[in-house]
């Protein structure tokens, strides 16, 4: 028998919650995918209502508009053969699951639910297979249903979200696993996504069909992407990412195919592990990484009606890398670059230097820009709360910080816009930045760029300017690179700055190498020094790398508290300090046990 099928991977831009738009644009899509002949449809994980709702799930007025639209998708398509894998929540028992509803003639064939949902508003799959009532319908529900099309009795088994693949795929024989997901995307994802899907096709012996969320969901930690993939053994189709179109695959299910699952690839240990070595690898994370930016930019401006994005320029790594995220959010939304107001604070640090090249940069990006000295408006403080002017404590430094922060916030409010956060993941990991200052802001673009890949996404921005024939712009650029990293906040002469961050709490590429091994892999201090030791051998001795990871425990545990109350910001990397699920960790923690290590 002929088992050739059609394979349609549909992720439309739903809006969060509106259940009647999102059912209207679903049928559109099955409309188009019926057209062209498509056997079979799979949209994202929780279409009906978005992925990224939270404790909106337990709201009952949802979950009935959300069975409300499927009945509108049953009608509407019931005169389609093809089976439809449609996902909502569902009320049923006293407890709301995660499921996907497998639509066909007009009829629920039966719900798959996700059998270890990571949203606690979700419920697990119940042990045995149940019958529920959804749209005046009596269905079938659980974790091991499998579905056949047609004639052709091509058996589909639909794993719902990133529960581990049950064995009812392998052992039901089934032709084609079908996985509704919704995933932040990030830099080294793809990667990661192409082997999982190569090994979940593998372990059942079958067609694994991955369809991803899209740009509707929240951009609130992070951007979705519309990943879609095909594979039986290996990668038979990919979809470009944040494409809308909808993608269709055709499949020979008796051609043979080797589904043994190559062994992974073993890395060694890298400097650098959030920026590749290779320049190809690393130029493809860069425009990665101000794609995901940019766009969760362009979404968070356009969703919370603010004409006009908000920044202060410093000449530094962290608001360089802002200002053309700005940019190219604005290109997104079709509107001018002159509604990013790039403003520039100088006071009793500053140097010429710096200043020049955030001015600079802006006029070259053809930002709007302003200058407002705050050296005034800081004396005045000062007097107002009794402080030595001359007395360069703590106080001197973060007045400064929160004055420019007032600055920002109100120029936002006059102008109907949003401000746009600078700080980035190395300092949020160090809690180097001062509370409610440069801490804060509207919305946090760099959240999840560390310092190392900061460098390398300006580089290659240089690169690219450079190619366009933006000369002055690639020269700033270059020049932001080479300027030490300083908070330029204790008094210069215009010319020598006399504070380098580096020298107060050791150099970004070695924390970056913590924060990676400590976040991603769990390590204990002994483990990340070994490592640490092995990959800086040519750069630092033992004992420096020591006395440096000390450093970077202390503040790691003593900082918490700043990142409790962090704005939303896109997830970049594979790591995330945001306190909305990516990292947990109370701010009064004791870190004895960590800092114990260093006795030993």
């Amino acid at each position: 028998m002929e088992k050739k099928i059609k394979i349609a991977l549909g992720a439309p831009t739903i809006r969060l919650a509106d259940c009647v738009y999102n059912a209207k644009i679903c049928i559109e899509e099955a409309k188009r995918a019926e057209e062209r002949g498509a056997d079979v449809l799979v949209f994202p994980e929780l279409t009906l209502t978005g992925a990224t709702l939270g404790d909106l799930y337990k709201q009952k007025a949802l979950l009935r508009a959300a069975e409300r639209a499927l009945g509108e998708y049953i009608e509407s398509t019931a005169d389609m053969q093809l089976i439809s894998f449609i996902g909502l929540p569902l009320l049923s028992g006293g407890v709301i699951y995660n499921a996907t509803a497998a639509v066909s003639g007009g009829e629920v064939l039966g719900v798959s639910v996700e059998s270890c949902p990571d949203e606690p508003s979700f419920a697990r799959a119940p042990h045995d297979t149940v019958t529920v009532t959804l749209c005046d319908r009596e269905v079938a529900l659980g974790d091991t249903l499998v579905f056949s099309n047609g004639d052709t009795r091509v058996k589909i088994f639909c794993q719902v979200g990133g529960s581990s693949l049950s064995g009812a795929a392998k052992l039901s024989g089934a032709d084609i696993v079908v996985n509704p997901t919704a995933e932040e995307e990030y830099i080294g994802l793809s990667r990661t996504r192409r082997a999982e899907a190569v090994k979940r096709s593998a372990e059942c012996s079958a067609v694994y069909a991955l369809v991803g969320a899209g740009m509707g969901e929240s951009g609130t930690d992070g951007v979705y992407a519309a990943p879609r993939i095909i594979a039986a053994g290996e990668v038979l189709y990919e979809a470009e990412l944040f494409s809308e179109e909808l993608c269709l695959f055709e499949i020979d299910l008796n051609e043979k195919r080797n589904y043994t699952h190559p062994e992974c690839e073993q890395r060694g240990v890298l400097r650098s592990p959030f920026v590749p070595e290779d320049k190809d690898e690393r130029d493809n994370a860069c425009a990665l990484a101000l794609e995901i930016q940019s766009r969760a930019l362009a979404a968070r401006l356009e969703r919370s009606y603010s004409g006009r994005a908000v920044i202060g320029v410093s000449g530094g790594l962290d608001s360089t890398l802002a200002v053309l995220v700005a940019a190219r959010a604005m290109d997104m939304l079709g509107k001018g670059r002159e509604d990013v107001i790039a403003i520039t604070m100088p006071c009793f640090g500053t140097t010429e230097r710096t200043k020049s090249n955030a001015l600079s940069l802006a006029e070259e990006l053809g930002c709007t820009v302003r200058t407002i000295d705050i050296k005034a408006a800081v004396n005045q403080h000062f007097e107002d709360i009794s402080h030595d002017k001359n007395c360069y404590s703590v106080v001197y430094e973060n007045a400064q910080a929160r004055e420019r922060t007032q600055i920002l916030m109100d120029v936002a409010n006059a102008e109907g816009g949003l401000v746009v956060g600078t700080g980035d993941l190395s300092e949020l990991a160090l809690g180097f930045a001062t509370y409610n200052g440069d801490h804060m802001s509207m919305y946090a673009v760099n959240a999840s760029v560390p310092k190392t890949l900061m460098r390398a996404i300006i580089a290659y921005a240089a690169d690219v300017a450079r190619a366009e024939g933006k000369a002055e712009l690639s020269r700033v650029l270059l020049d932001v690179i080479n300027t030490p990293v300083s908070p330029e906040l204790l008094p210069s002469d215009g010319e020598v700055n006399l504070q380098s961050t580096e020298e107060i709490v050791g150099p970004y590429e070695l924390h970056d190498f913590f924060l990676y091994h400590v976040v991603k892999d769990g390590a204990a201090p002994d483990e990340v020094l070994a490592l640490a030791t092995e990959a800086f051998s040519q750069s630092y001795g033992e004992g420096a790398v020591r006395e440096y990871l000390k450093i970077f425990i202390k503040r790691f545990f003593s900082q918490q508290f700043k990142r409790s109350c962090l704005p939303d910001g896109p997830r970049v990397t594979e790591i995330s300090l945001s306190p909305r699920g990516a990292w947990r960790m109370p701010s009064d923690v004791c870190a004895r046990i960590w800092r114990d290590y260093f006795k030993k």
